[in-house]
């Protein structure tokens, strides 16, 4: 099992956009030097609390800055552009990274995002699907194009010129044919999950997800691939708020404080989820966000995370760290050092 991060990010609604990049950037840097292996990155474009509006760029903006830690899109929602500009800027991030990009597709979580670009009364999810297939396609292309499907047209026919390089897209690093698809997982009998598992992709399930909730994907997706079981676990990510703390008495109480980072980014996603009625990933009967807290958080000292973690989820491929905002706290601030450094996996 490797370690990974996520950005979604969930900030104070008034926090200044350059400010956020600035810490998302310093802690990607710190998870690099401490050995994590991947950092993924959310994507909303009308959000005043997650505030990365391109997951691409933000893979981009730290190509440089970062030298082993493999960066992550999710998610890219491909519906909202045509499949020539995507194929552009996931070719360029993957070359920016020298073939460390994981590639997150989605169609969009936020109705306001959805309804930005005019595509409120569309199948995002099939515009999604026919868009990345057209992708790979242009990715792994060394002739002019000319693609035609139900909603897109791709053509550089007429003014392609092969003496002067016209109407060539660029292939990913080294040519590379490896590029490692991912899908969320939210809600109990995703279909995404049963996608992912007959594609061979990969699949992350939300940190919002209860315990019922991530042994339904796991099972879904074991039940869909098919690939050999080690194989199809090797395939399931899971990302989780985790609060490590060596203060094993007061953890409890720490997370489910005024202060706690953890409390409000789950309250902010609550809220969110609850208004469109999508709040049941949570659990049963889970109607408040104190509550959705204490379920979904995991807490304890690195021993003990390293016990829980160990014993719920070794088989799976990675167990991505979701990161909160810094407080000035350092029972809080040092969350993230501890799970990186202390907590064994």
């Amino acid at each position: 099992m490797h370690k990974g991060i996520f950005s979604i990010p969930v900030y104070k609604a008034n926090e200044p956009m350059f400010k956020i990049f600035d810490e998302v950037t310093s802690q990607v840097i710190n998870a690099d030097k401490w050995g994590v292996n991947e950092a993924f990155f959310g994507e909303h474009i009308t959000d005043k609390h997650e505030k990365i509006t391109s997951s691409l760029l933000m893979v981009s903006s730290l190509a440089k800055l970062t030298n082993k830690i493999k960066l992550g899109t999710l998610t890219t929602n491909l519906n909202f552009y045509k499949p020539a500009i995507s194929a552009a800027m996931i070719s360029m991030a993957d070359n920016l990274t020298k073939g460390r990009l994981m590639l997150g597709i989605g169609s969009g979580a936020n109705m306001s995002d959805i309804e930005s670009v005019d595509l409120a009364k569309e199948n995002n999810h099939a515009l999604t699907l026919e868009s990345e297939q057209i992708i790979q396609k242009l990715l792994s292309s060394d002739d002019k194009i000319d693609i035609a499907s139900k909603n897109f047209r791709i053509s550089t026919k007429e003014f392609g010129d092969k003496e002067l390089g016209l109407g060539y897209f660029n292939r990913l690093y080294n040519n590379r044919d490896n590029l490692e698809i991912i899908m969320p997982a939210l809600n109990k009998n995703s279909y995404n999950v049963k996608l992912c598992a007959k594609n061979k992709w990969t699949i992350v399930i939300s940190n919002f997800c209860s315990e019922e909730i991530i042994d339904d994907h796991i099972n879904n997706y074991l039940k869909n691939s098919p690939l050999n079981e080690d194989e199809a676990y090797k395939k399931i990510k899971l990302s989780k708020l985790i609060f490590a703390n060596k203060q094993k008495d007061k953890g409890i109480d720490l997370l489910l404080s005024k202060k706690s980072p953890f409390m409000e980014v789950v309250d902010i996603i609550f809220r969110k989820l609850k208004k469109f009625n999508r709040h049941s990933c949570f659990g049963d009967k889970i109607e408040d966000s104190y509550t959705a807290c204490k379920k979904t958080v995991l807490f304890g000292s690195p021993e003990d995370l390293s016990n829980e973690i160990n014993k719920k989820y070794k088989k799976l491929s990675s167990i991505v760290y979701v990161l909160v905002p810094l407080t000035g706290d350092k029972n809080f601030d040092n969350s993230f050092e501890l799970f990186s450094k202390d907590v064994s996996i």
